[in-house]
């Protein structure tokens, strides 16, 4: 009986609790859906009030002089919903009232002969909050504004602010406004003014083209234009700029001219010096002439793919030629000179050819191996014609393409080693292969220098 009285009271405290939260929750439910709610009026009371404004921009640029004619600088004119809708600016069904219920009046006044002041409020109805009136004004844009507790007699908005004693309203706090001679400029005024309106730069705007009738236009600072500039006369400047394409007839500079591109001509032209009478010209498709056929001089390279010379050709220090020709392989014509890593060589019956005479060659080692009692052997075939020598200890045999040319033996001392080394020579013709064979018979190698090759090449 104890525990379920206990248990009872354990189901009160729980239940207490829940409804606490479910209480929170609903509080702070209410609080989102009227923010939400604020919102969508807030929305509604700026799309309105824009559409009043649209509507009364116009009606004044349709009825501007009628409305000029009743306008005073402090007593404007007055144009309600009921004219905007009769004359058909406002939608049949448009209603007299915003949601808060405040009607909208426009107030036109003539600050001075020929111009328009407009100014849109609403007045009577609820007063909206401070917070509200903020967010309708900032939803209609540049143009939209409010009457604030701050300051009644103002109607402000992000970047304007007018005094609501020059259109003789009073409207009050909690109200909203719009500067229609913030948004349009043929609204504020016909004319062009002369000075600087602070917070309307539309006033200093042209919205037709100027003509000068022959008159000139002095003492003017920087000219901005998005279209093109005719004259028929000159034009003098210090400094010219352009981003695209400058065309002339002819451009004489006095000073450098400089590129970041091509320069480029047109024609059979190139470049020409007045001074000297020479230049640079192109008459077809494959060269670049020297103009009057001046000459050409550097202290530098010339490079090409080919040098042709219709006269002779001088050089004032060494002719080098880096191309590599090959003895005996065919060329034409017959005249051409060329060279291979030994010396030059001349195309003669459709041959690379040496000069006549016979060069002997300072002896190249082929190869030296060790004195020691292995059998050695050592083959190869020679591009020029060469005497091959061979010596070593033991036995020699020197062979050409196969064929035994020559053979020889070390002489041996008393103790059966070698005091002097074999020696055998042969000529090889360009093009054939030898070899030379070492068979060591003896026990002990003295002064043996170990089996060497070497050529001595002709020509």
């Amino acid at each position: 009986m104890n525990n379920l009285k206990l248990s009872r009271g354990f189901i009160s405290i729980e239940l207490m609790i829940a409804l606490i939260v479910i209480a929170i929750a609903t509080t702070g439910g209410i609080s989102v859906l009227m923010s939400y709610l604020d919102g969508l009026n807030e929305q509604h009371a700026a799309q309105q009030q824009q559409q009043v404004a649209k509507a009364a921009e116009k009606y004044l640029k349709d009825n501007f002089s009628t409305v000029l004619a009743s306008a005073g600088a402090t007593a404007p004119a007055v144009i309600t919903v009921p004219m905007l809708r009769n004359t058909r600016y406002l939608p049949a069904g448009f209603r007299d009232t915003n949601i808060y219920g405040q009607q909208y009046q426009v107030l036109a006044r003539k600050p001075a002969a020929n111009q328009l002041e407009t100014l849109i409020v609403t007045t009577g109805g609820q007063v909206a909050s401070e917070l509200s009136i903020r967010r309708i004004a900032q939803l209609m844009g540049a143009t939209g504004g409010y009457i604030s507790k701050t300051n009644t007699s103002v109607a402000q908005g992000a970047a304007w602010q007018v005094a609501l004693s020059n259109f003789g309203s009073a409207p009050g706090a909690g109200h909203l406004a719009t500067a229609l001679f913030f948004q349009d400029g043929a609204i504020a005024n016909e004319y062009l003014y002369r000075n600087a309106v602070p917070g309307h730069p539309e006033l200093n705007r042209m919205n037709t083209a100027l003509n000068m009738g022959g008159n000139n236009i002095a003492a003017a600072g920087a000219v901005t234009a998005s279209g093109n500039i005719t004259t028929s006369a000159d034009i003098s400047a210090r400094n010219v700029t352009a981003t695209g394409t400058v065309k002339a007839g002819t451009a004489d500079v006095a000073g450098e001219t400089y590129t970041g591109g091509w320069f480029r001509t047109r024609g059979n032209s190139g470049w020409y010096n007045e001074r000297w009478d020479g230049g640079w010209y192109m008459s077809d498709s494959t060269w670049v002439r020297s103009w009057m056929n001046k000459n050409v001089y550097t202290g530098g390279e010339l490079r090409g793919g080919k040098l042709s010379s219709e006269g002779r050709t001088t050089v004032g220090e060494y002719l080098q030629i880096n191309g590599l020709a090959a003895e005996n392989a065919g060329c034409a014509p017959n005249g051409l000179v060329g060279r291979d890593n030994s010396g030059p060589l001349f195309c003669t019956d459709g041959l690379w050819k040496r000069p006549s005479g016979v060069n002997i060659a300072t002896p190249v080692v082929l190869a030296q191996y060790p004195a020691d009692n292995r059998p050695r052997t050592h083959c190869q075939a020679v591009s020029r014609d060469a005497l091959i020598n061979g010596s070593g200890p033991g036995v020699l045999r020197l062979e050409v393409d196969g064929v035994i040319v020559g053979q020889a033996r070390s002489t041996a001392g008393r103790n059966a080693d070698v005091v002097e080394d074999a020696s055998i020579s042969a000529m090889v013709k360009a093009g054939h292969r030898f070899c030379l064979y070492s068979t060591v018979v003896l026990a002990g190698f003295g002064n043996s220098a170990g089996m060497r090759v070497t050529a001595t090449y002709l020509n």
